[in-house]
């Protein structure tokens, strides 16, 4: 049995403050020796939470070096009673190097000046025995006894700590949760905490609003297991169906609530936007319907309403609430008005990221939620569409599992798809000479490899000869189709698509495709109308017209626009899309085939600021989409991508969105706002552990992407490049660019002093500093200095 030591102690006297190498054999066996005391404090929090607070939580670092890689004085573990405690207050139990024991209950991540930590310490009195909320048990009298020993000294002293832990959390003003707090208890589910990235402030703020409204009514929150909403009404942890359903928020690109029982004067509605207004509405409805709320759904005993972090997922499949009138949110399309939109921004502000959670969220559906007829259709266009002639014939074959005749092989859903992705109008002769082409015995002509088709005196067509050899794939794809949907299978409403110089109508559209002689009957190279990836995606859209679709075009200011709409930058137009008012229908140049855009079907697309401004985009384009910014997001709040992101350093504390904010606001004043810097290039930074290992990550950033980037914007104006970086207000050592020598000097030193040039006209000359890149302080002067 392990136990605390004398000499763990003494290691951490011993040791504290010193620099850890890793190389070091004895610093390596100090580590270890200090990492088993931490096991073993990990041990001790464990007890301690089984005892005491079973619902509870435990953070445990389990490291003997701090974040600068010295070694610590003492070792922690944090309890915190409940899931939902606050985060800035717990119980620790640890070991510090002056030989003491210590369980006690703490501030987290405050600093000395913070107003609730010094609030904390003076309710805290001396740090010793002779606190209310602090106890000690001495080395001496605790190595060597066993890690249970531990756990009931320190559950005798945390009962008759005074005062307690909701006491001390409420006098220091910690008892609410705050926006981040209550997002934290959604963000169980990583789509949820993928989706909410992308909200506005506003938004967020609205969310927020609503679910501590939810909250305060005693009402449930939870997660469905198949997609991003969130439900709130009655729900039992560890059941998978809900008492009932009051209310579901929906959506990834915009949030709308439906409410599925009428609320005193409130009436039940469906997927309305959440304003402020609507939340006024429901709070006056939830206080005026209590009793209602209880004859309606009353929980199995008196208690507080569970977060999504208290409850278990619920089951999609079924979806049925034992409240009855349940109203289940319809996956078809939420609005008939089609969306054109572009999403516009510097680099690295995480467009193409957000766009591909939207489209995620809004244009998928799990096998809960689809029909299966629906999920055949896409898994035929998925796989068979660019099957080769006798492939498709031998699959529709396998499929019908009968001898048959051409007309009933024409007819196969599988040989339509070939046909519709080959554009081919000579369906009936193309079949017959491929299955004679492919035959046992010859019909015509000359016989091709593979030999799989036979026909009978009756004419009717089936496999033969060594189709089990060579159909062995398409086997398996038939066989896949014929099971049906799996569990968990998702169909994709969306096709992604990057513009650039050399794409045009042909890849978007339709247009003439080289195509070799699939069934061997010549060596020449023939030519096929095959339709674009937008054209496939309206022909789908147009099979599921209940569904939404969308197409996301990256870099789309990147692409020639009328080179790759063609015609249909009028047919594109909201007013215009088949059966709005102003339908308009065109005969496409290559096929001949009449052809409108469906009013399912959206377009989204992405743009960089920084390769173009809006103002040089394509008028045509530009008046019909809505354009929606996404600009760097600095912020240092709840619900921000960089909150509360810091590099810890020995010599400084880099604040990550301060520098940036000052960066940008310099950019914004040298050139314009399309060239600033995305938030997304330092969100890789929360990726490596705080410390040396998150540091060298950042300078990574700066040397490889950020100073790059502003050479590119400045076209390599280094004086600019000095002034966003704070560098003519740093010292030497810590300045990124540095001017090199004396520009007159050194213009004497090339071309002499009697030389024509003009020195003082001389240029001064400009150079990377590498050393600066190592420096905290080189980032810190960054901002320091700002104003």
């Amino acid at each position: 049995m392990q136990t605390f030591s004398s000499q763990h102690f003494a290691l951490l006297r011993e040791w504290q403050g010193r620099k850890y190498d890793r190389d070091n054999p004895d610093h390596q066996r100090v580590y270890q020796e200090l990492k088993t005391a931490y096991d073993l404090t990990k041990q001790w929090a464990d007890g301690v939470l089984a005892a005491l607070f079973p619902s509870g939580t435990i953070t445990c670092r389990r490291r003997p070096t701090n974040q600068g890689n010295n070694f610590e004085r003492y070792n922690w573990a944090r309890i915190y009673p409940t899931k939902n405690a606050p985060e800035r207050l717990a119980y620790t139990v640890g070991i510090e190097a002056k030989g003491w024991f210590v369980v006690k209950i703490d501030t987290v991540h405050l600093s000395d000046n913070d107003p609730i930590r010094k609030k904390h310490a003076a309710m805290r009195g001396t740090y010793d025995n002779a606190s209310p909320i602090v106890a000690m048990l001495s080395a001496a009298d605790g190595v060597d006894r066993p890690i249970s020993d531990l756990v009931a000294w320190s559950v005798g002293e945390i009962n008759n700590f005074s005062p307690g832990y909701d006491e001390l959390a409420k006098a220091l003003g910690l008892g609410s949760l705050d926006d981040g707090e209550i997002l934290r208890r959604f963000d169980g589910k990583a789509a949820f905490k993928s989706a909410r990235a992308s909200w506005t402030p506003q938004e967020t703020e609205l969310f927020c609003r609503l679910a501590r409204l939810v909250h305060e009514r005693d009402l449930d929150w939870w997660h469905i297991d198949t997609d991003i909403e969130v439900r709130f009404g009655r729900k039992e942890p560890g059941s998978e169906r809900a008492i009932g359903v009051l209310g579901t928020v929906h959506g990834r690109a915009s949030r709308t609530l439906s409410l599925r029982h009428d609320l005193g004067d409130l009436s039940k509605f469906t997927r309305q936007p959440v304003t402020a207004d609507l939340i006024t509405q429901l709070e006056a409805a939830l206080s005026s319907s209590s009793a209602v709320l209880l004859d309606w759904a009353a929980p199995s005993q008196d208690r507080p309403g569970y977060w999504p972090d208290e409850a278990s997922f619920e089951k999609a499949e079924g979806n049925v609430e034992s409240a009855g009138d349940d109203i289940r949110p319809s996956a078809k399309a939420s609005s008939p008005s089609p969306r054109n939109i572009i999403y516009y921004g510097p680099p690295g502000t995480g467009k193409t990221f957000a766009v591909r959670r939207l489209i995620e969220a809004d244009y998928q559906e799990t096998t809960a939620s689809h029909d299966a007829d629906e999920w055949r259709r896409s898994f035929i266009a998925e796989k068979f569409s660019e099957l080769r002639w006798w492939e498709a014939i031998a699959a529709a074959l396998y499929d019908l599992g009968k001898p048959s005749k051409v007309t009933e092989i024409r007819d196969h859903q599988i040989i339509r798809t070939v046909e519709a992705a080959n554009n081919n109008n000579h369906v009936p002769s193309t079949i017959y000479r491929v299955l004679a082409s492919h035959a046992v015995a010859a019909v015509q002509g000359q016989t091709h490899a593979p030999i799989i088709f036979e026909k009978s005196e009756n004419a009717l067509w089936s496999l033969a000869g060594e189709w089990n050899e060579a159909c062995g794939e398409i086997v398996k794809l038939v066989d896949e189709l014929r099971r049906g949907p799996p569990a968990g299978s998702v169909i994709k409403r969306y096709e992604f698509v990057t513009f650039h110089q050399s794409y045009g109508y042909e890849e978007f559209v339709e247009g003439l495709r080289p195509l070799l002689d699939q069934e061997g009957e010549g060596s020449g190279v023939s030519y096929r109308i095959r339709p674009g990836v937008f054209r496939v995606l309206c022909e789908a859209a147009r099979a599921a017209p209940d569904h939404r679709f969308a197409i996301i075009i990256d870099e789309i200011n990147r692409g020639n626009i009328s080179k790759i709409f063609g015609e249909l930058i009028t047919l594109i137009e909201v007013d215009k899309r088949r059966d709005m008012k102003q339908e308009i229908t065109v005969t496409l140049p290559y096929s001949g085939d009449k052809f409108s855009v469906p009013a399912n079907v959206d377009i989204i697309g992405t743009m960089n600021t920084a390769d173009r401004s809006l103002a040089l985009l394509d008028t045509a384009l530009r008046r019909r989409f809505d354009f929606k910014p996404v600009y760097p997001d600095s912020r240092d709040e709840a619900g921000a991508p960089l909150q509360g992101l810091r590099v810890q350093t020995e010599e400084a504390t880099i604040d990550i969105p301060q520098m940036l904010s000052a960066i940008n606001e310099r950019i914004e004043a040298l050139y314009d706002r399309d060239h600033t810097i995305g938030h997304a290039y330092f969100e890789r930074l929360k990726d490596w552990p705080d410390g040396l290992e998150r540091f060298e990550a950042l300078s990574a950033i700066f040397r490889a992407n950020i100073v790059p980037l502003l050479e590119e914007y400045f076209f390599e104006d280094w004086q600019k490049i000095r002034l966003v970086l704070g560098d003519n207000q740093k010292d030497a050592p810590e300045q990124f660019v540095a001017e090199v020598g004396d520009a007159q000097e050194e213009y004497r030193r090339l071309f002499g002093a009697n030389s024509s040039i003009d020195s003082f006209a001389a240029k001064p000359r400009f150079a990377l500093q590498p050393g600066a890149f190592s420096m905290p302080s080189a980032y810190v002067g960054i901002y320091k200095i700002f104003r």
